[in-house]
């Protein structure tokens, strides 16, 4: 999936009332991506390169600007939150966002089939069994994203698929 504009914008909202007013829609986000390209992160300490929401810095691995970022280039591709399973949304950023991204072996080793608990999420980014199923189409069956986006498989769907090919 190729970035279509030539360029993006992206306001970091450091200013309280402005994490109000941007961050309306979804007063949880650390990151949001509107429709037109705009990217908007709720803070940010550039001295030390990571994000800051409320004082807290959220723990690595997540890259939260190219994961905003993505969603934003998926839009373009008219790839939007509405048309595909939000497994597919919201794990290709973790995807492409994941400053140390697990091979499908070690994320396969490490989440199973097990619940995704929130340290786990911490430690993997967002729900790490979706970035297994992103990492299994991607980095196994060798799809482009575009076939990935387009094939719109229910979560149920993607995990038979996997299971049937022994990987899962």
């Amino acid at each position: 999936m190729k970035a279509e504009a030539p360029q993006y914008r992206l306001y970091v909202t450091n200013e309280t009332w402005r994490q109000r007013l941007f961050f309306l829609i979804n007063t949880d986000a650390h990151g949001l991506a509107y429709p037109g390209g705009s990217v908007f992160l709720s803070g940010a300490d550039f001295n030390k390169g990571r994000l800051i929401r409320d004082g807290d810095v959220p723990p690595p691995p997540r890259d939260y600007c190219a994961h905003e970022i993505t969603h934003t280039i998926a839009r373009e591709h008219g790839f939007n939150e509405f048309q595909v399973p939000r497994w597919m949304f919201e794990s290709f950023p973790d995807y492409v966002g994941i400053e140390k991204r697990q091979s499908f072996e070690e994320l396969q080793r490490l989440v199973g089939d097990r619940p995704a608990d929130i340290p786990m999420m911490v430690r993997y980014g967002g729900d790490p069994r979706y970035r297994l199923l992103v990492t299994y189409f991607i980095e196994k069956k060798g799809w482009s994203v575009d076939q990935l986006f387009q094939s719109r498989l229910t979560e149920n769907g993607a995990n038979a698929l996997m299971r049937a090919d022994g990987a899962g």
